[in-house]
């Protein structure tokens, strides 16, 4: 971000920097749910043939390719509105106003649709990669949509933006924003017609919509802490991303324990199993935090980095590695019991909760030392 943010798209465009965060959650959370719903559809067999799982793959692909336009154009219309808000810089002009208006639809339309694309496919090569090899996808699909899905959603969005800013007063972004509405009539369509996706369309936007405010009260508290501890932004995606990780990747597994239970023997469902589960994820979280936080210290030389800081920022880690585990197990067993499907919704709750329950917990770790 601390590169694309000087790209000249983002100077001439401000309310560019309101679409990335928004932008960011919401395309990662339906990339994660369709890698979970893809590992718990392999790991019931339906992978075992090419002809359902290809059939499989297809029709959510279609799926998260509507989710893609609709968040795309979403987010568009919300960083064209809050651009309205009256800020230091010029206001602008009716005309002005349009072209940006435009430009922002194009832009999110575009980057999620070409994102989405190739995240999508990644994520259909890694699960049928993995059930080949005899691997759990759970454990592999959901933190590469996570970890490719936010670098790949920031180099495209440049790309896009740096495109569309030389055609902003040409018809191109019109265009543009033309053909993905069009090609969003299409998809749903599709999906709508496909008995077996068709409820996914009006499923899990609630979550969705929660993870996005959520992130966004966690990118306040950042900005507002930045000034006063300067290391703590970098720590912030080390903290909350690989606590969310571990999160979803537990989510995943129990979604897919679930799903296998009812579908041969209620008592599959093994509670010790999953104890055992998050322990390990708990006890791998730690190792991996304090990796990080050595390559930051390496790399900024400026950051004080006490036993102190130490002992704190490890117990806030094992604080928020329970907490997601623990909400990933609660939300995952709740909503199961209501008759919804996990794999729709639990996964944007623990990312935007993460997010939140993370920054806070960094906050006071540099608050206390």
């Amino acid at each position: 971000m601390g590169t694309i943010q000087n790209r000249p798209a983002f100077d001439k465009v401000p309310a560019l920097f309101i679409m990335v965060p928004i932008l960011l959650n919401l395309k990662s959370n339906i990339e994660l749910n369709m890698s979970t719903r893809l590992s718990t559809q392999a790991n019931l067999g339906t992978f075992d043939h090419k002809k359902e799982r290809m059939a499989v793959m297809r029709s959510n692909m279609e799926l998260l390719l509507l989710q893609s336009t609709i968040i795309g154009a979403t987010v568009g219309l919300i960083s064209s509105v809050l651009s309205l808000i009256p800020s230091s810089g010029p206001l602008l002009g009716l005309l002005q106003f349009g072209q940006q208006s435009v430009l922002l639809l194009a832009a999110g339309l575009g980057c999620t649709l070409l994102g989405s694309a190739i995240i999508g496919v990644l994520i259909c090569i890694t699960v049928s990669v993995s059930h080949v090899l005899s691997i759990d996808p759970d454990n592999i699909g959901t933190p590469l949509a996570s970890s490719f899905g936010d670098m790949s959603t920031l180099l495209i969005l440049s790309l896009v933006t740096s495109l569309l800013i030389t055609q902003m007063h040409t018809l191109w972004p019109l265009l543009m924003v033309l053909v993905a509405l069009a090609l969003m009539a299409l998809l749903f369509r599709v999906v709508q017609q496909n008995e077996h996706m068709a409820h996914h369309i009006s499923e899990g936007w609630i979550p969705l919509l929660y993870a996005a405010a959520t992130s966004s009260i966690a990118g306040i508290i950042v900005e507002k802490c930045a000034d006063r501890y300067p290391a703590m932004p970098a720590l912030v995606p080390v903290m909350n991303g690989i606590g969310g990780n571990i999160g979803t990747v537990f989510a995943s597994r129990l979604s897919t324990s679930l799903h296998r239970a009812s579908r041969r023997n209620p008592l599959a469902f093994s509670a010790s199993e999953h104890n055992l589960v998050m322990c390990i994820l708990l006890f791998i979280n730690l190792p991996v935090q304090l990796g990080f936080l050595a390559v930051h210290r390496a790399v900024d030389t400026s950051m004080q980095v006490t036993l102190l800081f130490v002992l704190v920022y490890v117990a806030a880690t094992i604080i928020h590695g329970l907490a997601m585990l623990l909400l990933g197990r609660l939300a995952c067993t709740f909503l199961w019991s209501k008759g919804y499907d996990p794999d729709d919704y639990v996964n944007p709750f623990i990312t935007g909760t993460g997010d939140m329950l993370g920054t806070v917990l960094l906050a006071i770790v540099f608050l206390l030392v």
